[in-house]
């Protein structure tokens, strides 16, 4: 009777002993000052949303995504930097995969840092595989 004790100590000290689940680290986008406008250039239906979402967990502040008829001709997408001073603008062209930046030189151009005009390759530019 007594032989077994020290075999019930050990399962019970196995049992309060077992480590606790580790949470997943959280990853913690630090936000890029600036805010940015995305206009749907390309005419294809969600693109300015998907972007901006992209955009967003990428530390962005996307003031507007927007669409238009008229603008539906860009085949490549362009950014206009309005600020050539901003900050985020490398962090920019690091998400965005195009070599389609202009910086404009007037720094007094109104709420946002950068428009993004979206054109047919902005799942390339997103680097977002087809069929997603």
């Amino acid at each position: 009777m007594f032989a077994k004790i020290p075999f019930l100590l050990m399962v019970l000290f196995f049992f309060a002993c077992e480590e606790e689940p580790t949470a997943k680290a959280e990853v913690r986008i630090e936000p890029v000052p600036g805010q940015i406008a995305v206009l749907n250039s390309c005419g294809i239906f969600g693109a300015a949303e998907e972007t901006k979402k992209v955009l967003r967990a990428s530390g962005f502040d996307v003031l507007s995504a927007q669409s238009d008829p008229q603008w539906a001709n860009y085949e490549e997408t362009i950014v206009a930097i309005r600020n050539p001073h901003w900050v985020g603008q490398d962090r920019l062209k690091a998400v965005l995969d195009t070599k389609n930046f202009i910086v404009l030189q007037d720094p007094l151009s109104g709420d946002v840092s950068a428009t993004v005009f979206l054109g047919s390759d902005y799942k390339k530019v997103l680097k977002i595989k087809r069929g997603q």
